[in-house]
C-alpha cells in the first residue's frame, strides 16, 4: 500500500510539496490540475520524471473537476475529451500511472416536487456519448499503461450513474477511486456500490467527515479510518491522505502511525 498527499494550495510550487512529502515519509503526490501550476503547459513531463527519480517520489494526477465527457454540446465534449488525451500522453511521458477523475452528473431541473437529471431523462443519448468517450480513452490509456480511476463525489448511489459506471466495466483501464470522505458525507450510501465492485477499486482518497464538513484530519470524525486503511492494504490500493493543509496532513500522518498497525 502506497500512501500519498495532495498538492497543497498554501504551497507556491512543486518543490515545496516535494520537500513536505519527503518530511512526512510519504510515497507519492497527487498533482491537482485545478491548480494552474500543475498542468502540462506549466510543468514539463520530463521535469516530473527527473524529480521522481531524484527524490524517490511518485506522482498521480487529479484531472480538472469540470471535465464533462458526455456533454450534449459537441464542441464542449470534444474539448474535454481532447484534454484528457493530452493528459494521458503527459502522464505517460512523466512515468505517472494513475489519473483520478470525477464523474460529471450533468445538470438537473428542479421541479416543484422532485429533481430531474437531464442525463437520466435522455439516458440513451447520454450513454452513447459515455461509451464513445471512454472507448477512446481506454484504448489510449491501455496503449500507454495508464489507469483511469473515476472518483465518487456523493453520486454513486444515483441509479443512472451506477448503470453508467457498470457499462465502463467493459474497459480494462477504467477503474474506481473510493473517496471515503465523500461517502461518509453522503451517509455511506455509496459504500454498498463499492463493496460489490471491489475488484475495480485501484485508488482511495482518505479524509474524515465530522458531520459538517469533509476533508477533515483523520480520526476526527465518523469515517472508520483503520478499516479503510486495512482494505487498501489488503487490496493493494494507493491512498491519498486528502486533507488539504500542512497542519492537517501532519496531524493525520502522526495519528496513522500511532493508531494503525
Amino acid at each position: 500500500m502506497k500512501i500519498g498527499m495532495p498538492t497543497l494550495v498554501e504551497f507556491e510550487d512543486l518543490e515545496q510539496n516535494i520537500s513536505f512529502c519527503k518530511s512526512l515519509g510519504l510515497d507519492f503526490i497527487e498533482l491537482n490540475m485545478n491548480l494552474p501550476i500543475f498542468t502540462p503547459e506549466k510543468l514539463r513531463s520530463n521535469d516530473i520524471a527527473e524529480i521522481s527519480q531524484q527524490y524517490g517520489i511518485e506522482f498521480s494526477i487529479h484531472l480538472p473537476e469540470e471535465l464533462d465527457l458526455t456533454s450534449f454540446q459537441p464542441p464542449v465534449r470534444k474539448g474535454h475529451l481532447d484534454r484528457c488525451k493530452e493528459v494521458l500522453f503527459w502522464a505517460n511521458e512523466a512515468g505517472i500511472k494513475i489519473l483520478n477523475m470525477h464523474f460529471n452528473n450533468g445538470i438537473y431541473f428542479t421541479l416543484p416536487d422532485c429533481k430531474v437529471w437531464i442525463n437520466e431523462k435522455f439516458e440513451t443519448e447520454f450513454t452513447e456519448l459515455l461509451v464513445d468517450s471512454y472507448e477512446e480513452l481506454n484504448k489510449l490509456a491501455n496503449s500507454l499503461g495508464v489507469l483511469l480511476c473515476i472518483e465518487n463525489t456523493g453520486n454513486f448511489h444515483i441509479p443512472f450513474v451506477q448503470r453508467s459506471l457498470d457499462r465502463l466495466n467493459l474497459y480494462d483501464n477504467v477503474f474506481l477511486t473510493w473517496d471515503v470522505g465523500h461517502d461518509a458525507k453522503a451517509n455511506f450510501v455509496e459504500e454498498p456500490f463499492f463493496n460489490k465492485r471491489i475488484d475495480r477499486i485501484r485508488h482511495m482518497h482518505l479524509h474524515d467527515y465530522n458531520g459538517k464538513s469533509d476533508h477533515q484530519s483523520l480520526y476526527s470524525g465518523i469515517v472508520p479510518i483503520n478499516s479503510r486503511l486495512t482494505f487498501a492494504r489488503e487490496h493493494n490500493v494507493s491512498v491519498v491522505i486528502e486533507v488539504k493543509t500542512r497542519k492537517a496532513l501532519e496531524e493525520s500522518i502522526i495519528q496513522i502511525r500511532e493508531r494503525f498497525q
